[in-house]
């Protein structure tokens, strides 16, 4: 064993994985497991001697690595270990934490007919509809327009993961009455790459005169 503060005795599965890319800027080196990392280079950290699925679990939650992936100098790239620990419907969801930075698979949701990425993906845009927008786990500097400027009511309201808008998060889509209230809501998420809508959320609304009497969601 290492002595890299990790040596505890465990089995590792031949074929778990937990590949990390260094992605910081001005081709900085990164330490993860106090193991260096060259910029734009790979590592399997469940390759590193001493370092186990419950070092990497632990390590995601308050550690070292979460501080990388939060502050993107790392990205996962490649993992196949069980991440079911995690919380994934708290405002602080490691869920959707965990699939920003990159981790597709692990992350099942078990117990539920409904197919793992598509009840990852309506789970995910319940709670943005909800909050009325990304919230901790999206990363910071999150940028939202809305459409049209200086209107008082808006057709599109959009969050993306940057003032350069190149990546979407989630979208709002709004249609009004002859009384300017709102009928129809459209919300869509979408994935990582900012551009695939993944879920999508309608909301059909129904008046009594100045007042709200009952509203219909569906998604797709």
């Amino acid at each position: 064993m290492s002595n890299t503060g990790y040596d505890t005795f465990f089995v590792k599965k031949s074929t778990t994985k937990f590949v990390v890319m260094n992605t910081a800027g001005q081709g900085k080196r990164i330490r993860i497991f106090q193991y260096p990392i060259l910029n734009g280079e790979t590592r399997d950290l469940l390759a590193i001697p001493g370092v186990s699925e419950a070092d990497l679990r632990h390590a995601l939650l308050k550690g070292n690595l979460r501080i990388k992936l939060e502050t993107g100098e790392a990205r996962v790239v490649e993992s196949n270990i069980d991440l079911l620990q995690f919380d994934i419907t708290g405002p602080d969801s490691q869920l959707l934490f965990l699939q920003s930075v990159g981790v597709v698979d692990g992350l099942q949701v078990t117990g539920s007919s409904t197919p793992d990425s598509s009840h990852k993906v309506l789970l995910q845009l319940v709670h943005l509809v909800e909050n009325g927008g990304p919230y901790d786990g999206f990363g910071n500097n999150l940028y939202r327009e809305i459409l049209p400027v200086s209107s008082p009511f808006p057709t599109n309201i959009c969050w993306y993961y940057s003032s350069a808008k190149l990546k979407k998060i989630v979208e709002k889509n709004i249609t009004y009455n002859a009384s300017n209230f709102p009928v129809t809501i459209v919300w869509t998420a979408y994935d990582l790459d900012g551009t695939t809508a993944v879920a999508t959320s309608t909301d059909q609304i129904t008046y009594s005169g100045a007042f709200e009497i009952s509203r219909v969601r569906s998604f797709s």
